[in-house]
């Protein structure tokens, strides 16, 4: 049963990518010896671990249907809190609005709290869905809890699908479903810190498990464990080199945060590998992308991607 909750859990970067209708931007136009020095991770440069502060605007929807997260909120936060204090970023908690502040990367994120509808809804708007591609998004949607959009400094969590996929089976155990929820919200905004998944590759310094062999790391898909989850010191440089203005923030700035081209390039120039059980993402050099209509479906969902 574990293995079949950790499905559920939202990514950021894997299935979103093969849905986006056009790419968030073009990449700064860079010599290859001047690319190939940019996105190297052999060496980091000098890194300021001072603590960080980051604004989060929390907004949460005015719906009864979330009441229970309101509840659960203190507690659940305290423990969001505790683990980046750790990691050496403070999170400051700013109540928001339906419409966002004045939002930044690395200095104030937002983190929306939503009905599955308005989930769907702020989903199809952020990947600038149009109407005849909307139920084509919405099947792929199905059972995913959360989106991340670093370009935009906001993450999207459905509280509902949670509940309904997670807590449920947590239900005898009001401490591990807090965890749980917990941990998928330190997940999300450590996509808004600059970080990609644990699994992303094979033979990078970020496991899926933490050197106990036993401590799932918060970037991984394991995050309906039984124990809290944790980090591995190459994840706090990442985080501290991106809100503190070194390598990392300069190589999101030269691909105006497209994650998935800043996947690329970072794999392209440290020999990282893919599992080969994972299929690659394929990423068109079209200007522009569109998902087919619905009555064109195929078996392999790469297809569905075709130059617009």
């Amino acid at each position: 049963m574990k293995k079949l909750l950790l499905l559920f859990f939202g990514s950021a970067c894997g299935l979103v990518f093969l849905l986006l209708l056009t790419p968030l931007a073009t990449a700064l136009e860079l010599k290859p010896p001047e690319e190939a020095a940019l996105f190297s991770l052999a060496d980091l440069g000098a890194v300021d671990i001072s603590p960080k502060t980051v604004e989060v605007e929390l907004y949460i929807s005015p719906q009864p249907e979330l009441g229970a997260f309101l509840k659960r909120l203190p507690q659940v936060w305290a423990r969001v809190e505790k683990f980046y204090f750790n990691l050496g970023v403070k999170l400051v908690q700013i109540t928001g609005r339906e419409a966002p502040g004045p939002l930044a990367p690395t200095r104030r994120l937002r983190l929306e709290v939503l009905t599955q509808q308005e989930f769907l809804a702020r989903t199809f708007e952020a990947f600038r869905v149009e109407p005849p591609f909307q139920p084509r998004l919405r099947k792929a949607c199905q059972g995913k809890m959360a989106f991340s959009h670093l370009h935009l400094s906001v993450s999207h969590l459905s509280f509902p699908s949670f509940q309904q996929t997670v807590l449920s089976e947590a239900s005898h155990d009001p401490t591990m479903q807090d965890r749980w929820l917990g941990n998928l919200i330190i997940h999300e905004l450590g996509h808004l810190l600059g970080l990609y998944h644990a699994q992303e590759f094979t033979n990078d310094p970020i496991p899926e498990l933490l050197p106990d062999g036993r401590t799932p790391n918060f970037m991984s898909h394991d995050l309906a464990a039984e124990i809290d989850v944790g980090f591995v010191p190459f994840q706090k440089l990442l985080v501290h080199s991106y809100l503190g203005g070194g390598k990392v923030r300069r190589q999101y700035e030269a691909v105006e945060y497209d994650v998935l081209r800043y996947l690329e390039l970072v794999k392209k120039h440290n020999g990282y590998r893919e599992e080969k059980s994972a299929r690659p993402v394929k990423r068109l050099k079209s200007s522009s992308l569109r998902i087919l209509p619905e009555d064109d479906d195929d078996e392999d969902d790469e297809d569905d991607l075709e130059p617009a």
